[in-house]
């Protein structure tokens, strides 16, 4: 019918003049309502691009430190298999140091999650072992490509990661170190230090005869005691309490700590007596010898709270005098309380490896993101020590009509990302389902549980903004 009348009562000029007028209306009102399609195109289009997905498992490597008279196969079979068979993480190789040269015996082109340390020399000095560690941390880093690491040292590797801390203030490229039966104010038992080279100076120097034959049974005796520590090594110097005369421990404890870092003590406490009480009778008479008669600390080293071979203050970071000078530096460190002995401590491998790593993943924000096909995805960011993988992710989507829709993501969907300062995070991603409505608000309600059961829980809002 319009096509009718335009043609009978125009003239060939008017129908002209109107037929350009009409499609230039047309053509207008296409362009002001473009169909759902183009404007979803149009949004994706402000929406950041995705940030660069890591190859690690969790975000910051971890150095296992092993302690006096031993090597990195003390941890084969607590703290190695643990992470491999619990965790899923990936053995990165073994850092050296034959002959002081440092380097790594890597387990092939992995990339690594974790490494193990053998020093030098396992009797060395403290000082001797942190100029291992500060060659063996850039390593670390260069092979994983992070920005900081996780120190985890048992008993003197503790107290060899926490003087390195001291001497890097700033650059110590340490996110938490976590110490396990580490001696911070010394152990009572190093005294046998003072035993032994006061015995053999008897001996070498210009004592008489009839002193020398004396003394030797007893250096004998001492000897006989050591196994594969050297009394009067380097190492058992420099763990004397300061009470004790041991000037290393003296002087670390009141030095600066760098103030960025989450230390955690693992500390061991057990009713000592209840312990050679349950041994046999010949070997609770060797245990008094060994202590009472070689050592000759007294019977009050024994008893005294702790693991055994180290008070349970001697092991705490905030009963360290620099700690304990502000109380809001206690604030950064937190100790956890292990009912094994020293040499036992290890053994509960479960248990420290689930202390050491254990928190509750924070929630850092959530963006959204233009998908690979064509839709929005929504990225939720936190911070934790496990692998993302593990994670469990459920989203619920509601829009203002009031439909809703819930998604569960399979475990392995969460990824470690690169964050343009250098950061590392974990992410989840999830795509917005097909059958909801982009033209309208729509809140989405998460939660993240972490494999040890720990959860947070946020919101995010998608805002449609009509152009």
């Amino acid at each position: 019918m319009f096509f009718q009348f335009f043609h009978a009562g125009c003239t060939p000029i008017r129908r002209c003049f109107i037929g350009v007028i009409c499609l230039a209306l047309i053509f207008a009102g296409g362009c002001a309502a473009p169909d759902a399609a183009t404007k979803l195109r149009e949004r994706l289009q402000t929406l950041p691009e995705f940030p660069a997905v890591t190859t690690r498992s969790i975000p910051y490597p971890i150095i296992l430190l092993h302690g006096l008279g031993q090597k990195a196969d003390v941890w084969n079979e607590s703290a190695v298999g643990y992470y491999k068979k619990e965790l899923g993480l990936h053995f990165g190789g073994q850092l050296i140091a034959p002959n002081e040269k440092c380097s790594l015996k890597s387990s092939g082109d992995v990339m690594g999650d974790f490494f193990t340390v053998s020093f030098g020399n396992p009797a060395d000095s403290v000082n001797g072992w942190v100029s291992q560690l500060e060659r063996f941390i850039p390593i670390v880093l260069e092979k994983t490509k992070a920005k900081k690491v996780i120190i985890i040292g048992y008993s003197m590797g503790g107290l060899t990661a926490r003087t390195y801390l001291t001497r890097h203030l700033q650059d110590h490229k340490t996110q938490r170190l976590i110490t396990i039966g580490s001696p911070h104010q010394g152990s009572s038992f190093a005294k046998v230090w003072k035993w032994k080279t006061s015995v053999k100076s008897l001996i070498d120097g210009d004592a008489n005869i009839i002193t020398k034959t004396a003394v030797q049974p007893l250096l004998s005796i001492i000897e006989a005691a050591e196994q594969d520590v050297p009394f009067d090594s380097p190492a058992v110097r420099d763990l004397m309490r300061p009470q004790d005369g041991g000037k290393f421990i003296a002087a670390l404890n009141y030095a600066e700590h760098p103030l960025d870092v989450e230390y955690i003590s693992v500390v061991g406490a057990v009713d000592m007596l209840r312990e050679v009480k349950s041994l046999n009778s010949s070997a609770a008479q060797e245990l008094f010898r060994r202590l009472l008669s070689v050592i000759g600390l007294g019977p009050e080293a024994l008893f005294e709270g702790g693991d055994g071979v180290v008070s349970a203050s001697s092991q705490t970071i905030n009963e360290i005098p620099w700690f304990k000078q502000n109380a809001s530096r206690q604030r950064i460190s937190r100790t956890v309380t292990l009912g094994s002995v020293h040499t036992e401590h290890l053994r509960n491998s479960n248990e420290i490896q689930r202390i050491t790593l254990e928190d509750k993943p924070e929630f850092k924000g959530a963006e959204f993101y233009a998908g690979y096909k064509g839709r929005p995805v929504l990225m939720i960011e936190f911070t934790d020590y496990l692998p993302p993988e593990l994670c469990e992710v459920s989203v619920l989507f509601r829009e203002v009509s009031g439909n809703k829709r819930g998604i569960t993501l399979p475990r392995g969907s969460a990824r470690l990302i690169q964050k343009p300062d250098g950061s590392t995070t974990a992410a989840a991603f999830i795509e917005f389902p097909a059958d909801l409505s982009f033209e309208q608000n729509i809140t989405a309600e998460f939660t993240v549980k972490n494999s040890f059961g720990n959860i947070f829980a946020s919101l995010k809002q998608w805002t449609w903004k009509q152009e």
